[in-house]
């Protein structure tokens, strides 16, 4: 009986079958795909038409199993932990084209819609809330390829020694305060629709006088000061709250200690009306080289797995100076105070339910489906009352969610124009379904909604086309207790010259209905989040989204759960850490497409043309497209404002 492959083997099979190009492998080398340093992958040695666009991964990947996905937790979401194996392997069949010849024997399931959504994330599940308050006797049906509702808005849920621990797969956090997120455009009304709190409080630690910070993204590096944070460099000690002693104790050179002084105290960048345009035709490093003087690689190495995890999904080297000063980098935030916000990096925060964003999009849920958290006239209740799954579905409700249905195709009944019902084909149970509906809001992304929709425009397809992605993989980590960390000092480390993993922090909970959700004492259980970007520098943007994503789709759970306690074990032995003992459990969630890739350009549009976000927005026959990442920011707020849009737009 022959051996079974393993994921790793499964996916270096597949390669030789079918991804050389003129004997260049896709992907700049099989060192890529083993997870080597960046610095083998060479921009040189890949040819210009490889990467097609840079939009798809050439590799099959449609026999991965559930050791490469791994535990996902307990809870609504145990099977939802990011792109599993089921996930990946469905939506590559459809992206090799494997369901193209099957689509005419797709059974008609003879339902008809008055809306069907394409995706239960943000943007899905309130262009169906806000098309109900348009059309309240509407009867509307919600596709989704996973698991669970909620996109990148899914929570881990991990039981530690008694202790329900929350910690988010994806997006996370709503700007705070609410006068602030009113000012700058990232609010909704439907936060009070809902009815969600107006102000929050946040939990104190008990036995630590660690300073402790409210969310993930502040420490990284917009307010280090808010934390105990350490920096741990190979070979050395930890180096605790190094900006507090000009980095006494980091091993680094004096150029680089000064370049990093100079850049937090930049305040006076070049003053233009047309800041925002001028800053969309460069990159963030052109900025920090040409205007602060700046041409540091070891800044460089800093500063992009920061940039890339708050939003911006890769580096400065690619990513435009607008998108950087979006997510508060260092110069390019000064140009805040043309839209009134002082020093954001003082007076914003970002409010972070246990689960990330999970607990907002769980409230939208709730007024779509009734009932869908039992009895839940609490706060706490939605957030962890079990979803009564037979309810998402029933024929009974006016907001039916269809889950694990992958959409393969979706098209007009006629011309566009004139066209009076959209046909929806999806894959489920391994059978082909089609259902009808007189208007369609797609709420996924370009890459897949330029092949979902197949009798788009010549202008849509093109303006999909200018869309490119970059990876994700959120790795939650369990602990029996944080007393190592206590011990040492640190409520945030920072690590260096590391493949996997770079910045890691404890977080002070929201009081949720008067009560802590977990708790804040080095005694206790608790879980740490790592965002880990997969940048790429020296790569052009379209192959740098392309090698990121195999670089991340190739590595093996179990490569990652042992580099972790490794990482860990080096980090804080001088605190008594002993990773059997200390760490419960590791999830890990990957997110392919995680965060629009934006190269200059991609907000104001190049060479005369359109921004291609505006081109998209228009109207499809009765096809409507939304997506946060038509913002560029994939923030929650951007996802409702186009979930919002898109609806308001089908009302004829």
């Amino acid at each position: 009986m022959a051996k079974k492959k393993t994921p790793q083997e499964t996916i270096n099979s597949a390669i030789t079958r079918r991804d050389f190009v003129g004997g260049t492998l896709l992907g700049s080398g099989a060192a890529l795909l083993s997870a080597s340093a960046p610095a083998s992958a060479s921009a040189k040695s890949v040819k210009p038409d490889a990467f097609k666009h840079g939009r798809t991964m050439p590799l099959p990947l449609t026999g991965l199993d559930k050791t490469w996905t791994g535990p996902g937790g307990v809870g609504d979401y145990a099977t939802a932990n990011g792109n599993t194996h089921d996930v990946v392997n469905a939506a590559h069949i459809m992206r090799n084209g494997d369901f193209a010849d099957l689509l005419a024997s797709a059974a008609d399931s003879d339902e008809s819609y008055d809306l069907v959504v394409v995706g239960a994330g943000f943007a899905g599940c309130t262009a169906a809330y806000t098309y109900r308050h348009d059309h309240p006797d509407a009867k509307v049906l919600i596709l989704d390829n996973h698991s669970m509702f909620g996109g990148e808005a899914r929570q881990n849920e991990i039981e530690v020694n008694g202790y329900k621990l929350w910690a988010p797969q994806g997006s996370t956090g709503a700007v705070w305060p609410l006068e602030t997120a009113k000012k700058i455009g990232m609010y909704s009304p439907i936060w009070d629709e809902l009815k969600l709190p107006q102000n929050f409080e946040w939990q104190e630690p008990k036995n630590s006088s660690l300073k402790i910070p409210q969310d993930n993204y502040s420490p990284m590096h917009i307010a280090w000061e808010l934390a105990d944070l350490g920096w741990y460099h190979d070979g050395h000690e930890m180096a605790v709250n190094p900006w507090s002693n000009r980095f006494k104790d980091v091993p680094i050179d004096e150029q680089t200690k000064n370049d990093l002084l100079w850049m937090e105290t930049y305040r006076q960048p070049p003053e233009r009306d047309d800041w925002d345009r001028w800053l969309d035709t460069m990159t963030y490093k052109e900025f920090l080289r040409d205007q602060m003087g700046i041409d540091n690689p070891k800044i460089d190495a800093y500063l992009n797995p920061f940039g890339a995890a708050m939003g911006m999904g890769l580096g400065g080297d690619v990513i435009s100076a607008l998108q950087a000063a979006n997510f508060l980098q260092p110069g390019v935030t000064e140009y805040a105070r043309v839209l009134g916000l002082g020093d954001p990096t003082n007076d914003v925060i970002l409010a972070q339910w246990p689960g990330g964003n999970t607990g907002t999009l769980r409230h939208i849920v709730k007024s779509l489906i009734p009932g869908i958290f039992g009895d839940s006239p609490t706060l706490s209740e939605v957030l962890s009352n079990p979803v009564r799954r037979e309810l998402l579905d029933s024929k009974h409700q006016a907001v039916r969610m269809r889950l694990s249905s992958l959409v393969v195709n979706v098209k007009h009944r006629g011309a566009p124009e004139s066209a009076d019902w959209v046909d929806v084909i999806y894959h489920n149970a391994g059978k082909l379904h089609k259902v009808s509906a007189r208007h369609v809001v797609v709420a996924g992304q370009q890459h897949l909604n330029k092949r979902v929709v197949s009798d788009l425009s010549a202008a849509h397809l093109g303006a999909m086309d200018e869309f490119m992605h970059a990876p994700m993989m959120m790795i939650n980590v369990a602990l029996t207790n944080w007393k190592f960390m206590d011990k040492m000092g640190v409520a945030a480390v920072r690590w260096f010259d590391d493949e996997l993993g770079w910045f890691t922090n404890l977080r002070r909970q929201m009081i949720i209905d008067g009560q802590e959700p977990m708790p804040l004492d080095p005694a206790k259980p608790t879980v740490l989040t790592m965002y880990n970007s997969f940048c790429l520098p020296g790569m052009p943007i379209d192959q740098q989204c392309v090698a990121a994503r195999m670089k991340m789709f190739a590595l093996s759970y179990a490569d990652i759960e042992k580099h972790v306690k490794q990482q860990f074990s080096k980090m804080f032995a001088a605190g008594g850490f002993d990773a059997e003992r200390d760490i419960a459990g590791i999830i890990v969630n990957r997110q392919g497409h995680a965060y629009a890739a934006t190269p200059p350009g991609f907000f104001f549009g190049r060479d005369g043309k359109p921004a291609p976000s505006d081109v998209i927005r228009q109207r499809h026959g009765r096809i409507a497209f939304a997506h946060a990442e038509l913002k560029g920011m994939q923030m929650w707020e951007g996802a409702v404002h186009e979930g919002e849009r898109a609806a308001h737009d089908l009302k004829a």
